[in-house]
């Protein structure tokens, strides 16, 4: 029985520790996404290949 309570507390601590680690992803979700989009939008602009991207589409 003893064995059984360890497992089942180290069930929880698991499931806790993954519902932490989303939440905060998800809090941070927003912040990484715009970074991305304006690093990538500044690469685009800055290369030039939004025009040929969109001269591919036509």
């Amino acid at each position: 029985m003893k064995e059984a309570s360890g497992e089942l507390s180290m069930t929880l601590v698991t499931i806790i520790a993954v519902g932490v680690i989303v939440t905060i992803f998800a809090v941070f979700w927003p912040r990484i996404q715009n970074a991305i989009n304006n690093r990538w939008n500044k690469f685009e602009n800055e290369a030039g290949h939004a025009m040929i991207v969109t001269n591919l589409n036509k």
